[in-house]
């Protein structure tokens, strides 16, 4: 029982875990995209898009960026550093007016309409950023690295607007000109892939970059990792998802990945190291919630470890971490029982019975005082189980009566107590024998008192 009731905990828990890894890599894109927005003209007129590695050897004839166009470009720059968008559109739109589309040569207006891109970024109109990179790209003889910056950039913004083919689109044209791509291209088109639905191609892309990035010498970033956790989640291939997170603890040791390793071993059938994971995160002071420390209690207890179970629970109880209700007393007491310390198991199970609204609890309590001999209380636990009701089997809180009344020689009160037990026929065998035993020894003492008199 503990096992299911921690695992059902985990499928919830460790699924929205899951997909919170995915989300920090669409921010990460986001970011992306305004790094590479230094738009300069005095460098090349192009952010480069990621690529921090040596220029591509591939050449081509690319038209002169002449003085006056240059001039107007660094004075919209120049504008745009000082915080005057409007003015720096007004001297771009100036140029293009002016000059005319024809006067400009292709590089020419793939500088101004790149410049425009970097401005309608920074006023975050998307779409427009997204034309005006088109129109970079519209534009022969563009310098290669222009060509691969910007269809980086291009992808990247189609990412942050969510318009996940295109973005798949951009970055394939992207790898089709550059050179040397770096991992975390890869793993930008694996999280295309996978919020485009297409698992497969997701999780191929992110191993490339995961294989890519060995090849160099470079270690895996985290958030790798989690794509390739939730894409083997997805696939239902829990014995990656533990190698996955074995990776990750290695690298991060963080608490949601102890806590999810646990959940997966479980799914696993692996309680060895089910319990191994969280009982690293307990000791090491990362559960303090209720739930987690209660998943805690449950999973010793239904490893046969009850005695750390119940020391979990006493420290959360005293400290409050732990909320003081019947069902938590209960599992204190259930725990400490199992461990073979009834006498601290008595007071945790008293505590439950006395919160709870039913008889049940009482109706256990019952027999546990019955077991260690005291008939008082047994006695007066089961009348109170009988008082309060619901009880699952009330003929057994009879028979438990039964006895402690004979215990205690109130030999009519238990006789009564064993003829209602035996109505119901679950208990009708053990409630005759005992009347039975009764009748005899009410006789024999009829007869003794008859003797001396």
């Amino acid at each position: 029982m503990a096992t299911k009731v921690w695992n059902n905990t985990v499928n919830s828990l460790s699924r929205a875990l899951l997909f919170g890894g995915v989300i920090v890599v669409t921010q990460a894109a986001m970011q992306d995209v305004q790094n590479q927005h230094g738009w300069s003209v005095s460098v090349s007129g192009v952010a480069m898009a990621a690529e921090k590695k040596k220029p591509p050897e591939k050449t081509r004839k690319t038209p002169a960026l002449r003085a006056e166009v240059y001039e107007k470009l660094a004075e919209a720059q120049e504008l745009s550093e000082e915080g005057d968008i409007n003015g720096a559109v007004s001297v771009l739109n100036a140029l293009r007016d002016s000059q005319g589309k024809r006067a400009l040569n292709s590089y020419e207006l793939a500088n101004m309409y790149n410049f425009y891109a970097f401005i309608y970024f920074q006023q975050e109109q998307y779409p427009k950023a997204i034309q005006a990179y088109k129109n970079v790209l519209k534009q022969p003889d563009l310098p290669i690295a222009m060509e691969v910056g910007t269809n980086y950039s291009l992808a990247q913004l189609y990412f942050v607007t969510e318009d996940y083919g295109k973005a798949i689109g951009a970055l394939n044209a992207w790898f089709k000109v550059a050179e040397n791509p770096q991992p975390d291209a890869y793993v930008l088109l694996a999280q295309a892939y996978y919020q485009n639905k297409q698992y497969d191609k997701s999780l191929a892309n992110v191993e490339k970059a995961m294989r890519l990035a060995k090849e160099k010498g470079k270690q895996p970033k985290e958030n790798w990792f989690l794509l390739q956790r939730v894409l083997y989640y997805d696939k239902g291939d829990m014995k990656k998802v533990a190698w996955v997170l074995e990776e990750l603890l290695r690298r991060w040791p963080k608490k949601e990945y102890w806590t999810q390793a646990s959940g997966i071993y479980g799914e696993l059938k692996n309680e060895k190291r089910q319990l191994v994971a969280l009982d690293t995160a307990y000791t090491a002071g990362m559960l303090s919630r209720e739930q987690e420390l209660l998943n805690m209690a449950y999973l010793y207890l239904g490893t046969d470890t009850p005695y750390r179970a119940a020391k979990v629970m006493e420290k959360g109880l005293n400290n409050e971490s732990i909320k003081k209700t019947s069902k938590n007393y209960e599992l204190l007491g259930n725990s400490l029982r199992a461990a073979q310390e009834i006498d601290r198991a008595i007071p945790a199970m008293a505590k439950a019975a006395e919160l709870s609204d039913a008889g049940e609890l009482w109706s256990r309590l019952a027999s546990v005082y019955l077991d260690n001999d005291d008939y008082v209380s047994a006695a007066k636990a089961a009348q109170t189980a009988l008082k309060k009701g619901k009880l699952r089997r009330p003929d057994n809180t009879r028979i438990v009566l039964g006895m402690a009344l004979f215990n205690l020689d109130r030999l009519p009160e238990a006789r009564k107590q064993f003829v209602k037990a035996a109505k119901d026929k679950r208990s009708k065998k053990m409630a005759k024998d005992w009347i039975k035993y009764l009748d005899n020894e009410l006789e024999r003492r009829e007869s003794l008192k008859d003797g001396l008199s």
